[in-house]
């Protein structure tokens, strides 16, 4: 994208947020709205990109960086879980919490034949607490950010995507969510960097202690296959938590620009 489109993109970007704004909220919420909206003179002219000091300090942060890093860590567990290791069709890695409070946790679900499903939940594990030893490389980063910026693209056209943005913007229960957590979100998911993504990455409990693994078999199987997965268990080799149910919170939107 050139300097150029740059500008009409925040222009237009502007645009249709007024307009939602105006739409759900009214005139003069709309009104408020843009004047909180105005861009510098020179950023309109010149089309540059807004230089964050401290990119760390704002209150969509953490929502930024923990899309990140869960873009990152699905990209590695296809290429390694179902790519070349072959173990798995299906693998995904979901976030919930992080962004808004100093707790929350992560799921990794992946699908596989009992015959593999132990080693497929081995390999998942693997990729996660993989990170130190094999560092996340500026084109991971790169890649994760034009897949989400391209999404934010496709979802701005709907309205349950707006009003996942716009929801709790004037609540006293959610103080640090204000007009930036919108108006910054592109500036700040190009600003972020490596360094950024390991604080992000810091943040998540990956040692045994804190991971838990569930193998669940569903449909008609071989007894020797259930009595290997029974004696995995009995080793240790991965613990159950019976009686749990992870709920989530819907869309992270509604609520994740407030830590």
């Amino acid at each position: 994208m050139g300097f150029g489109e740059g500008t009409v993109a925040r222009r237009i970007w502007r645009g249709t947020v007024q307009d939602m704004a105006r739409m759900y909220f009214g005139e003069s919420f709309a009104l408020e709205l843009e004047q909180r909206l105005e861009l510098s003179t020179s950023d309109d002219n010149t089309g540059e990109k807004k230089q964050w000091t401290n990119i760390r300090s704002h209150p969509l942060f953490f929502g930024i960086t923990m899309g990140l890093l869960a873009e990152i860590i699905n990209s590695r567990l296809f290429t390694t879980v179902r790519d070349s290791l072959g173990l798995t069709y299906d693998v995904s890695f979901e976030l919930s919490l992080f962004d808004r409070l100093k707790l929350g946790w992560y799921v990794i679900s992946v699908t596989s034949t009992p015959a593999k499903v132990v080693k497929a939940v081995d390999a998942c594990k693997n990729v996660l607490r993989g990170l130190h030893s094999n560092k996340v490389v500026e084109r991971e980063l790169d890649r994760a950010k034009r897949t989400l910026l391209m999404r934010h693209e496709a979802d701005v056209k709907t309205n349950a995507y707006w009003l996942g943005l716009l929801a709790h913007l004037q609540a006293g229960s959610v103080p640090r969510k204000d007009i930036s957590c919108i108006k910054d979100m592109m500036s700040l998911y190009e600003a972020a960097t490596i360094e950024d993504i390991y604080l992000a990455y810091d943040q998540l409990k990956v040692d045994e202690n804190h991971l838990y693994s569930c193998i669940g078999i569903a449909g008609a199987q071989t007894g020797q296959e259930i009595s290997d997965l029974d004696a995995l268990e009995d080793e240790g080799s991965f613990g159950v938590e019976h009686g749990v149910l992870p709920v989530g919170r819907g869309r992270t939107l509604t609520t994740r620009p407030t830590t």
